[in-house]
This record gives C-alpha cells, structure tokens and sequence, in this order.
C-alpha cells in the first residue's frame, strides 16, 4: 500500500478513535468505578445518580427521517442490561450444547417471519436452480461487477441474490434491473463514495463534537458520524424507481444486516430496497444505524460478510459464493509500523475467520485475487482492478459451474442435519 493509500485509512482510525474518547468514560476518575462485587451484582448505582430499575424500560424516539414509511420510524425498547441483576452465567458441557452454540456462528434470521424468501422453481424448467451469495468488502466489492458480467455473457442463470454491504449494493442495483455498466460506472467515477461519505472525516469530527453541545441531535439519535441520509438518496435515485420495493426486484433479492439490539444477523426480503442496502452497508460508527421496525441495523459484515448459509436457505440447487476477501499472505512486519497496516491487517484476520465459517454452505466459491485494492480506496484505478479480478475468477470458475449445472451437487448429509437438528 503506498502512502496515497494509507491517507484515508488512517484518517478513519484516529478519527473514530478521538470519536470514541470524546464519547466515553476513559478519562473518568477512578471512584467512578469503585463499585463492589455486591453492587455490581445487584445493580446499584455509587455516582449517586438516580438509575433505572430492574423492569425499567429504556426511553427513546426514532426516525430514519426523510419521508421513511412509518414501519422504519419505530424505534425498539426493552430492558437495559445496566440495570438488571447479574447471572451465574452458563455451563456448555454437552456435544449437542457445542454444536448449537457453534452453529448459531453462521445462522442468518429472517427480518419478517412471514416473509419466506425461497427460489421459484425455474418457470418449470428442470435445470437446476442458482443463488448468489456477495461477500462484503468495501472498494473490493467492484470485483462482483466482473463476476456477474461473466455469468451473464455465458448464461449462466441466477435466481436469487443475497448480499451484505458492496454486496448488497451490487447485488441490489443489478437484481432490480440496472444495467452493469452503470453501476461500474457508480464505483469509478467516486459518486458512490462521495453519498456515502459526503465530507472528509477530520471536519465532520469536529462538527459531530461541537453538535454534542446541541440538545438536538436531528431525527436519528443514534451514534455515528455520517446520517446516512445521502447515501439512501444515492441509492434510490439510481434504482429504476425511487420507492422500489425488495419484493418487486426482477431477481428475488435478500440484503444482510446485523441487529445491534439482539446481535443477530437478518436476511432483509421486504421493504424499500434502498433502506434495505443502506442497512446492509452501514459501516458502524462511520455511518448511524438504520433503525427498521423493532431492530437497529448496521453493516451485516459484523455477523455474516459472506452470507452463504443465507443464500442455502432460498433452497437453490447450487449456492456460488463470491468472496472477495484479500488472500491471507505472509507480510513484512515493517507493514505494521503505521496504524493503517495494523488496522488493514485486523480487519482482513476477523473478515477472513467470519467467512470461512460461510464457506461449508456454497457448491462453488470464486475469490478474486483482488490484492492490493484497499477496502476503503477512493480511486477509480482500483475499482477497475477488482473488477477485472472478479472477471478473471469467474472465467476460471466457468467449468466448475458448469459441471454442476450438469451434475447437481447433493446437499451436504451432515450439514443438512445439523441445520435441521438445530432449527438453521
């Protein structure tokens, strides 16, 4: 990474990190935090500050704002853990305990009960059904556009898309009927960037600082730097009609967010489609939580980045998985000299755990080399270098997919039981 790369990475990481201080209890003196076993167990406060009770719920107004239908003003409640009595914990000591705490690690919820999204069975047609699952991963996530162009030139059906963040947003636009040229167009050309992030960090800091003094906080009280409200903008402008709902894309399409209030990951199949992608794609604390019904949503890469099991659930025949993850390479330890080596390198270890929990439940995975391209690059050039990446990957892909639109792989035994053994 050159020092042109290394710019903005580390402008987010002090950035946030002044955020943070500025918003937390690190500079408190210590007798704020003299609290005994017997008072943390029980709850009671020692600032001598009145505190909820036990039962108490937790007051607060939401609104995405900006004519957002009522279902997305409602902000959820319930009680604060601050203010309930400690537990003994648990014990796991059983194999069956293991496993459904081990599988609960790649299950992906359902946001609305009654919806089911599950794959048409092909107008008919006895080939076997396709879905696509897109990986988060920020400037990375260009790589998707190579992919679909390749599937596309060699007919390759697609009968449903689940992505999480670039994912979703690629996946969306190109489910709802924009062609891939404008949305490659979108990546290069920084206007996407730009809604997403509409000011540079270092200001917006400081305004975010100087707003605390207001008791106005605007229609979204919760935290983050950006509202978000551009970008959601951005996305319904570019869609073929700004209202356009997830269940009326001509490719059946789900979005991946992670709920903050219960730390599960939901698969989003109704709604309006840009409030859909914009909660799959909320980098959290860069941009506010997307609050949707009784859930706060945030950027789905937190929980489930390559959304696979989710893409299993429509009941595809096939599951293609795209990841676009950096390959896991040795590297100098001068790299981490500078936070943005550090941080570039945290990020690709946790990214890279999360999704190879994903990977039992696709048929075919296609990882393009996208090496060097940083995950939150601001130039066109690397936007343009994944993309070619991922059309290079799918075109090595071909055979493999192919071959199982001849030969249907089986559903894997085990998996299939445990999924059904532990309700996944």
């Amino acid at each position: 990474m050159n020092r042109k790369n290394t710019i903005f990475p580390v402008k987010i990481l002090l950035s946030l990190t002044c955020l943070v201080s500025m918003n937390s209890g690190v500079f408190a003196s210590e007798s704020s935090n003299s609290a005994s076993p017997a008072e943390l167990m029980t709850s009671k406060s020692t600032s001598g500050k009145p505190e909820g009770k036990p039962g108490d719920t937790l007051k607060s107004v939401t609104s995405t704002g900006g004519a957002v239908p009522d279902t997305v003003q409602r902000a959820p409640n319930g009680l604060d853990p601050a203010n309930q009595s400690m537990t003994s914990g648990r014990v796991i000591t059983t194999s069956a305990q293991k496993a459904a705490a081990s599988a609960a690690a790649t299950r992906i919820l359902e946001h609305d009960p009654g919806v089911a999204p599950e794959v048409s069975s092909a107008a008919g047609s006895k080939r076997p059904t396709i879905a696509l699952a897109l990986g988060g991963g920020g400037a990375r996530g260009a790589a998707h556009i190579g992919v679909l162009k390749v599937l596309r030139e060699n007919n390759i059906p697609i009968d449903y898309i689940v992505g999480n963040s670039m994912g979703a947003v690629v996946g969306g636009f190109y489910s709802s009927g924009v062609p891939l040229d404008d949305i490659q167009t979108m990546m290069e050309d920084g206007s996407m960037r730009k809604a997403y992030t509409p000011m540079s960090l270092a200001p917006k800091v400081l305004l975010t600082g100087v707003s605390k003094l207001n008791p106005f906080h605007g229609k979204n009280p919760y935290a983050g730097l950006f509202s978000g409200k551009a970008f959601r903008k951005y996305l319904s402008k570019k869609l073929p009609r700004p209202d356009m709902q997830v269940s009326e894309t001509k490719i059946p399409f789900s979005a991946v967010a992670t709920n903050l209030v219960d730390g599960q990951a939901y698969r989003i199949s109704d709604g309006p489609l840009a409030i859909a992608i914009q909660a799959s794609s909320a980098i959290s604390p860069l941009i506010k939580p997307v609050p949707i019904g009784d859930k706060v949503f945030v950027d789905g890469g937190i929980r489930a980045n390559l959304p696979a099991s989710a893409a299993r659930d429509t009941g595809a025949d096939i599951v293609i998985a795209v990841l676009v993850d950096e390959p896991m390479r040795t590297i100098p330890a001068r790299k981490f000299k500078k936070f943005a080596g550090v941080a570039t390198r945290m990020a690709d270890i946790v990214l890279a755990v999360a999704d190879e929990r994903q990977l039992q439940f696709a048929d075919v995975i296609i990882n393009p080399d996208v090496s060097g391209v940083p995950v939150l690059s601001r130039k066109g050039v690397d936007a343009k270098k994944a993309e070619l990446a991922g059309e290079l990957a799918a075109r090595k892909a071909l055979p493999a997919i192919l071959n199982s639109l001849k030969n249907p792989p089986k559903p894997d035994a085990a998996v299939a039981a445990a999924r059904k053994k532990f309700n996944i």
